[in-house]
């Protein structure tokens, strides 16, 4: 019996997680603090992995490619709180749907000052994301397969000539800033050298 990618990455992507921090630090969230959840559709082969494209109508990352999360609120406990309260609130993703399996390390966001925790959870079942329409234009997976294969560059930032950031290509979907970092941090997890 031949094993699917999603044999061999699902196991990889679980032991590669750091525990998800207990509580913001210190004590409770503050407005530094931020987090974003990674969801991946454990059903399919590519372990595909959701993004969604933020709205021209927000105050930051207008019309990037990014994953479903944002700033945390007083009643936050935990980062994966934070992630699986905007999940839920940009693109309806119930926190019942998703077992959080660990985070990443954490990134600071230069544009909007910020420190970000990269949430990683799996689907528990088939969801079907639906966009708030302010915050979120269009929802769209990608598969690991196709990230670990996707083109990398270091360009200026839009605006900044003097600083180089990561630049993914999968297809005609350009993944760049802090989204590309967190990226980049999962993919050197799974084995990706570059």
């Amino acid at each position: 019996m031949t094993r699917s990618p999603t044999d061999r990455l699902l196991p990889r992507l679980r032991a590669a997680l750091d525990p998800v921090e207990p509580r913001w630090r210190p004590q409770a969230a503050s407005s530094a603090d931020a987090a974003v959840l990674l969801l991946f559709d454990q059903r399919k082969a590519a372990l595909p992995l959701l993004f969604i494209r933020r709205s021209r109508r927000v105050r930051s990352h207008r019309g990037q490619i990014a994953f479903p999360g944002g700033g945390a609120e007083p009643g936050d406990a935990n980062p994966a709180e934070t992630a699986l309260r905007e999940a839920d609130e940009e693109v309806g993703i119930e926190r019942v749907a998703v077992e959080v399996v660990g985070q990443l390390t954490p990134v600071f966001t230069a544009s909007s000052s910020r420190r970000l925790v990269p949430v990683v959870g799996l689907a528990r079942h088939t969801v079907t994301p639906i966009t708030d329409h302010f915050e979120v234009d269009e929802w769209f997976w990608i598969g690991c397969d196709r990230l670990l294969a996707a083109p990398l560059t270091a360009r200026p930032v839009p605006g900044d000539a003097g600083t180089l950031v990561r630049f993914y290509e999968a297809g005609d979907r350009v993944i760049w800033g802090a989204s590309a970092a967190v990226l980049h941090d999962l993919l050197a997890r799974l084995g990706r050298t570059d």
